[in-house]
């Protein structure tokens, strides 16, 4: 417990992402969602403008999870892993720890979008406020091992900021941001943010993609977001697997 409350406060002394990763897409959501006056349409049990929340939530959580792996830079370049193997804490309870700190890094971001939802205009049925928030936070996850990869790679401070900035052209290539066509769909569905996306929207949305041409909307599956999901984690999870142990052969 002592190392996880160290931990989580050394993870969230960096002000400065927090406030990027909470106050971008607060903003986000306030121009394409609170401020429009599609917001207030009926969309199953909700409106858009909840659609439009439960979006910009997941991509605050997915950018605060990737921050959480600023923390694998400095341990990576200061010999702290090397260190910690030499205290009693196991190995279990340092990944436990990390998750943790992934998982609070993600919920305060979706936290954010979420207040400022309920203050301007989303709605939709308690269970799926409850739903939607939680999965945000959980698909959240792949992203944060998405950004300790980055930070294995390149061992520097610029790889956060790297993987940061191109969740957001991950998050367009997803249909996460705006209606896509139709045609550009078929490619969006194989790509790293429409999975956990589509999931995070599922408890409102049911597998609805907003698209840009007619019919302006159409329903994928659940299976769809499911396998993309765990098909893109299972690569991160390789990608880190991988450049640890080349890590551990260096040393």
């Amino acid at each position: 417990m002592r190392f996880l409350v160290l931990n989580l406060r050394r993870s969230l002394s960096d002000r400065g992402f927090l406030f990027f990763s909470i106050a971008l897409p607060v903003f986000l959501y306030i121009i394409f969602g609170a401020t429009q006056s599609y917001g207030d349409q009926q969309l199953f049990d909700g409106n858009v403008n909840a659609f439009v929340m439960i979006s910009m939530a997941w991509y605050a959580g997915a950018v605060g999870a990737v921050g959480s792996a600023g923390d694998t830079v400095g341990e990576l370049n200061s010999g702290w892993n090397r260190q910690l193997a030499l205290t009693p804490v196991r190995t279990s309870q340092l990944a436990l720890a990390r998750i943790i700190g992934l998982l609070v890094h993600a919920a305060l971001p979706v936290a954010a979008v979420y207040i400022a939802g309920a203050i301007g205009g989303a709605k939709m049925p308690p269970g799926e406020w409850l739903a939607s928030a939680v999965l945000c936070v959980l698909m959240s996850v792949p992203f944060g091992i998405y950004g300790i990869a980055w930070a294995k790679l390149l061992r520097s401070p610029s790889a956060v900021s790297i993987a940061g900035s191109s969740v957001v052209v991950l998050a367009f290539a997803g249909n996460v941001f705006t209606a896509l066509p139709e045609s550009f769909l078929s490619f969006a569905r194989f790509t790293p943010a429409y999975g956990p996306a589509a999931l995070a929207r599922y408890p409102l949305a049911e597998g609805m993609q907003i698209i840009s041409t007619e019919p302006y909307s159409l329903s994928d599956p659940l299976s769809y977001a499911v396998m993309n999901t765990l098909a893109w984690t299972l690569l991160f999870v390789l990608v880190v697997v991988v450049l640890g142990r080349k890590d551990k052969a260096r040393a």
